[in-house]
């Protein structure tokens, strides 16, 4: 599934933003450089496989993004989840689409990153939050009508998420680079499903494994 273009536009302006505050940060004191150094921005492609039976696997183009570091060591790591996933349902006897559920997450964490040569390897822990939402298919209240119910809405909540994360690099050149990455993600949003004889509320498995792959070009500058 490709991403749409808004998406995209937010996933840009926000790394264009954090990679304003890092060089003025460097400015006023090298603060940053130390901890996560500069952002890399490109294109890539992203593979979802999610654990649940209920979600539907994707892919598609995404931005690629890298918080470039010079230097092996511990530091902090920031990132943004942005993706879609299908999800299907049992209704009565009837396996019906639930729709498309759209998350949002902004991530904060801790890792550890290794150079040898134009070679840089990172494994990661990061939490946060994804702001979700529902576009619920049409199919669902067809299914619900042959069990004699009407279906007044359906809703996901928002949440916390966990992602551990490992990934290499390889600069090709000064201020380009190409890479791969692995990640888990873990988040189980609720969901809320009303009909005429009321709501009943129940925790989606939306945890998915992820494969990335893209070219990014730096925006950072070496001492």
């Amino acid at each position: 599934m490709v991403k749409k273009a808004g998406s995209l536009l937010q996933v840009l302006c926000l790394s264009i933003a954090a990679a304003a505050f890092a060089t003025d940060a460097h400015a006023q004191g090298d603060l940053v450089d130390s901890a996560v150094a500069h952002v890399g921005v490109g294109a890539g492609i992203n593979f979802y496989r999610p654990r649940s039976s209920e979600a539907d696997p994707s892919q598609g183009l995404a931005i690629a993004y890298r918080w470039h570091s010079f230097h092996s060591g511990w530091g902090p790591t920031f990132g943004i989840d942005f993706h879609n996933t299908d999800f299907h349902q049992e209704i009565g006897a009837t396996e019906a689409p639930l729709g498309s559920i759209r998350q949002r997450a902004l991530l904060a964490g801790y890792g550890h990153t290794k150079r040898i040569g134009r070679f840089t390897a990172s494994a990661s822990v990061s939490g946060g939050y994804s702001f979700n939402s529902l576009t619920v298919d049409n199919g669902m209240s067809s299914a619900f009508s042959t069990t004699g119910l009407s279906l007044v809405g359906v809703r996901v909540s928002d949440g916390a998420v966990a992602k551990p994360d490992v990934a290499v690099w390889y600069d090709v050149f000064r201020h380009v680079g190409v890479g791969v990455s692995a990640a888990y993600l873990v988040t189980r949003p609720e969901e809320t499903l009303t009909t005429a004889t009321g709501s009943t509320v129940r925790r989606l498995n939306a945890d998915t494994w992820e494969l990335t792959t893209g070219v990014v070009f730096g925006v950072w500058k070496k001492h």
